[in-house]
């Protein structure tokens, strides 16, 4: 028979995760993007962290800089900041951190990384840079360090470029759909991939890469 401590402990358990997904539910409507000024000044402050990540996975700067700025001016506002992380530890899918990695994506990339059978397998070079977590909450410890954070970034356009690459179509010089993968993900909603093609077509995240790219850096 349950104690009196074990049925408030599950009590109050219950009620937290409610007040998370209620939370998840009327934050978007309260936040408001990060001001492009505001994010222009973050990112010179994150600068050399945004070189280190880019050359350890061989992807460009420039292209991480302007995707991660899209990213915080378009989606990132204070609530993220107040209650990503505590959404994560009870199960919620939150984009974390300084890049806004979803929980899921960065699973995906560590996995991808070690998988020498994946199509979206990079390489050995890369195996080791970021070590497969072994809990959710240790993955959640990682993507809150703001260095490991754009490592994730910057691993996970590296999948993109392998993977796209291999498939006779490279995106080097294509940063319009790398913005467009990292905002609407490798996979559609029924679980295919986004498959590599002669004509892929950039969404409005993709298209402001682009944008900031001529009219930033």
């Amino acid at each position: 028979m349950p104690t009196l401590r074990l049925i408030q402990k599950q009590g109050f358990i219950k009620k937290f995760c409610f007040l998370g997904l209620l939370l998840s539910l009327l934050l978007p409507m309260t936040g408001q993007a990060e001001s492009p000024a505001v994010t222009v000044a973050k990112l010179k402050e994150h600068h050399s962290l945004l070189e280190e990540a880019a050359n350890k996975f061989a992807v460009s700067s420039r292209y991480l800089t302007a995707i991660i700025y899209v990213e915080r001016t378009l989606n990132y506002d204070w609530t993220d900041d107040a209650w990503d992380v505590t959404l994560a530890k009870v199960g919620k899918n939150s984009s974390i951190g300084f890049a806004q990695v979803k929980l899921k994506t960065a699973y995906f990339i560590e996995r991808q990384l070690h998988d020498p059978t994946s199509l979206f397998y990079p390489g050995k070079p890369y195996e080791n840079v970021l070590p497969v977590s072994h809990s959710p909450n240790e993955l959640i410890l990682k993507l809150t360090n703001e260095s490991l954070n754009l490592l994730y970034a910057a691993a996970y356009l590296r999948l993109m470029q392998s993977r796209w690459e291999k498939a006779g179509f490279p995106l080097d010089q294509q940063p319009e759909i790398l913005g467009t993968l990292y905002s609407a993900g490798l996979f559609n909603n029924d679980g295919t991939e986004r498959k590599p093609n002669a004509t892929p077509k950039p969404n409005v995240f993709g298209k402001q890469v682009a944008e900031a790219l001529k009219s930033i850096w």
